[in-house]
């Protein structure tokens, strides 16, 4: 993968030139958002006003009608204008930086901005068992590292409670995970399970899975692990692994799960945000917004790199 260097460099010279018309874009949606907002507010002022009788257009009915329609009129069309728009801002703003970021770090990675990693994926990592009542995701990319094939896409899975009955039955919904998921098949097997968490989940793991000690303090401080078999998650939580964990949680302050299961790793890292729209009310001129792509595309090349050259991992069983 390319540098900080190179991706600044990149940034400079190749993308921020063709940002101009992405700009006028965003300042168009930006003002109709605010003219949208603000024909409604404008609305509601002249309903309230007219049902206190301030216009006096009760006694004038057809003028009442006239005017109610004009204003759904306009706060219609602003509405579908609002939308077309965005719709058109988001897709230039996907195929023009976010696909130019993913080629530029590996011109062979695909990129789908309407796709998502598949929920038997998501549900085979383990990471988060609870039952699933709502699956979204969109900003997939596939590709290969090395001999390693991998996907990663934004997701936000939720599950629902329902309480009441009749006419005071409620729907609530509760957030599972919100962020980036990836997910690396080795073609090899890990003979245990290992999670790797920022958050101590421990409740949620049988009594099976043991607490990992590891060495490095200031990997301890941060995340806490557990696993089925003691001696392979040591084996692959090597130094550079845990260097490149701590690099990651450091750059975002965001919850990391992680799971190795079978001959897959899972990795979801928390986000309140979405990582790949485009601003509507911040300049689209942003380097540190591909910063923070290029991060996670680099943490997840660290880990299968050094996975792959692991071989203690895949010949462990002979060593014992």
């Amino acid at each position: 993968m390319i540098s900080q260097n190179e991706l600044s460099g990149f940034y400079k010279e190749k993308l921020e030139p063709q940002l101009d018309g992405l700009e006028k874009q965003r300042k168009v949606v930006r003002n109709l958002n605010t003219g949208k907002i603000s024909f409604f507010i404008f609305t509601l002022l002249v309903h309230f006003a007219n049902s206190l009788e301030l216009l006096a257009l009760e006694s004038v009915k057809y003028l009442e009608h006239i005017m109610y329609s004009i204003l759904i009129l306009v706060n219609f069309s602003l509405f579908i204008i609002n939308y077309i728009k965005k719709r058109d801002y988001r897709s230039e703003y996907k195929s023009k930086v976010v696909q130019s970021v993913v080629n530029l770090i590996d011109e062979n990675w695909d990129y789908y901005p309407d796709d998502k990693i598949s929920e038997s994926q998501y549900k085979g990592s383990i990471l988060f068992p609870a039952r699933t009542d709502s699956y979204n995701g969109d900003d997939l990319i596939k590709g290969r590292i090395g001999q390693t094939d991998f996907q990663c896409s934004e997701l936000h899975t939720q599950y629902k409670k329902v309480s009441g009955s009749g006419k005071n039955r409620k729907t609530t919904w509760y957030t599972i995970f919100k962020g980036l998921f990836f997910h690396a098949d080795f073609n090899k097997h890990f003979s245990g399970i290992t999670f790797v968490r920022t958050r101590n989940l421990s409740r949620h793991h049988s009594q099976s899975f043991g607490p990992v000690d590891l060495e490095d303090p200031e990997f301890s401080k941060r995340f806490h692990v557990h696993s089925t078999d003691q001696v392979e998650a040591r084996y692959i939580l090597t130094p550079k692994i845990m260097e490149a964990f701590i690099t990651l949680y450091n750059y975002y302050s965001n919850p990391i799960d992680v799971s190795f299961v079978d001959s897959r790793v899972n990795c979801a890292v928390s986000f309140k945000e979405d990582l790949f729209e485009p601003p509507v009310y911040k300049t689209i001129f942003d380097l540190e917004a591909v910063q923070k792509v290029y991060a996670l595309l680099y943490f997840n090349q660290v880990v299968i790199d050094e996975l792959n050259l692991n071989v203690r991992i895949w010949t462990k069983g002979v060593n014992y």
